[in-house]
């Protein structure tokens, strides 16, 4: 099976901007805000840690695509289409952002936020086509845990903007 080239780029792609996120914070002015935190420290803790992500999946996936175009016995040109599913699960992806941007307001944070990261979850692997691998008994304990995990993250990211940064977020 052909590796695509894609992977690494979008990695490169993904370092290059942090890198460049972290810069431009740099450059922010020092005002001080509530806390003690300046108006780089979002900006600079977030593109760090996309950076510190970003760098061992460029290594590992250019490492997975030079051994895969080694190890041809032919010239085989790359698949420059993107696949159904790839393409689907973007259009998946895009539909619930807008959704999301639109009952960010009416909805509040927390619900907002646990519905996007739910169905998410649960649109990206029914996309895939490993959630009808699974049997009946697994797919309910799976709804469960995305359940859970959506309901935790949004309470978790809400108690940090609200409490931690003092930065008020929609009921």
């Amino acid at each position: 099976m052909a590796k695509e080239i894609g992977k690494p780029i979008f990695d490169l792609f993904l370092v290059v901007a942090a890198g460049t996120g972290f810069y431009m914070a740099t450059t922010l002015p020092a005002v001080s805000m509530a806390g003690g935190l300046t108006p780089a420290t979002f900006p600079k803790l977030i593109s760090g840690l996309i950076f510190l992500c970003a760098v061992p999946c460029l290594i590992r996936d250019s490492y997975e695509w030079l051994a895969a175009r080694r190890g041809r016995d032919e010239a085989i040109t790359l698949n420059t289409m993107p696949s159904k599913k790839g393409m689907m699960q973007w259009l998946i992806i895009v539909a619930l952002i807008i959704v999301y941007i639109n009952l960010f307001e009416r909805l509040g944070y927390i619900v907002s936020t646990a519905l996007f990261c739910f169905f998410n979850v649960v649109c990206l692997i029914a996309a895939s086509g490993e959630f009808q691998k699974l049997n009946n008994s697994r797919k309910l304990r799976n709804l469960t845990a995305y359940t859970i995990f959506s309901v935790a993250l949004s309470l978790v990211i809400y108690y940090v903007f609200t409490e931690l940064f003092n930065i008020p977020l929609p009921d």
